[in-house]
């Protein structure tokens, strides 16, 4: 499995490589000592469709999507623009963390306006002190903790609160900013520039994490931003899950909702998240399983064990795991390209 590799350099430097021989328009945007880079290869037919493909906004996922996006250059796209956003978050990347230097989850961080910073979240709020313990918890104390809250709030109420994201606890795991990472202004110009004259937009933006192990989910949004009638034209009869719907959940500062805001009007939008799930965090003890390694992994006192135990959540070193990803990403991107 090649295109699978195993530092932020090493990613880094294959994208720009294969970057440069597409011919495409490579640009490099500096954030804090590193960078992201993004890939712009023209429509070689009139401006009609535009596919934006996107990896690493929550840092330690850019190492399968950085590998999905390789795999997706070294071949021939002529009937569509092709813009390709590499390692948004670039410190996550490099640092195996899934946030910005500021504790900054960037997927609870994009938006318009910044009265995004004035949301609240009541429900983290009642559970912050078990969210954000002073040290990191073992098993032994982390179990009846996590029990004893899901029995005060409900398993779905105790995910949706912690998911959402929040604004108020900058130590926090699932913290939104205080304010706009430099990354909201610079995608946003260069998304707006690139894409002047597209009539169609889909955004696919590549995570790792959440659900059954090696199975993609499909994960939208409903915004009024979003035109649910192109949606299903898009995405047809595939399963996609919705934030606002029952048993998942809906995030604040989302990135999909975000460009969605930013076509309205402009051009005919579809967005959707690419989801490989790792450990089985759909169901109640993956659930669990992942919190606990989140939380853990926030800590100072975070062990090697922690690190490992987080690396394997985002980006499991198994073959099959990585086979399995790559021939169903690019089995879906495939179908869903030829409805746009």
């Amino acid at each position: 499995m090649a295109s699978f590799l195993s530092t932020f350099e090493e990613c880094q430097n294959s994208f720009l490589e294969l970057a440069r021989l597409s011919g495409g328009e490579l640009r490099s945007f500096p954030i804090s000592g590193l960078s992201f880079e993004t890939l712009y290869l023209p429509s070689k037919t009139p401006k009609n469709k535009l596919l934006i493909l996107t990896s690493g906004i929550h840092g330690i996922e850019g190492y399968t999507g950085s590998a999905l996006q390789r795999h997706f250059l070294q071949e021939k796209h002529d009937d569509l623009g092709i813009l390709v956003i590499h390692g948004i978050n670039p410190y996550g990347f490099k640092h195996f963390r899934r946030v910005t230097e500021k504790n900054v989850d960037l997927n609870r961080n994009f938006d318009v306006s910044p009265e995004l910073f004035q949301n609240t979240n009541p429900g983290y709020e009642s559970v912050s002190s078990f969210l954000n313990p002073p040290s990191r918890y073992s098993r032994l104390e982390f179990y009846p903790k996590a029990f004893a809250n899901i029995l005060k709030h409900g398993m779905d109420n105790l995910r949706k609160a912690i998911l959402r994201g929040h604004y108020q606890y900058p130590q926090g795991i699932f913290f939104g900013g205080k304010a706009f990472e430099p990354q909201v202004s610079l995608i946003r110009d260069e998304v707006l520039r690139v894409s002047e004259g597209y009539e169609k937009v889909l955004l696919v933006d590549l995570h790792t994490g959440y659900g059954q192990r090696g199975k993609l989910h499909l994960f939208g949004d409903r915004s009024p931003f979003i035109d649910p009638a192109y949606m299903q034209e898009v995405f047809g009869d595939l399963a996609i899950d919705y934030g606002q719907e029952k048993d998942f959940y809906s995030i604040t500062g989302g990135f999909t909702v975000f460009l969605a805001k930013l076509f309205h009007q402009k051009a005919k939008f579809a967005g959707i998240v690419f989801e490989f799930g790792t450990i089985d965090s759909h169901k109640p003890k993956g659930s669990l399983e992942s919190l606990y390694r989140m939380i853990n992994e926030n800590q100072k006192s975070r062990t090697t064990e922690d690190r490992k135990d987080f690396l394997e959540m985002f980006y499991p070193q198994d073959k099959a795991w990585r086979a399995k990803v790559l021939m169903q990403f690019e089995e879906t991107l495939k179908e869903i390209l030829k409805r746009i």
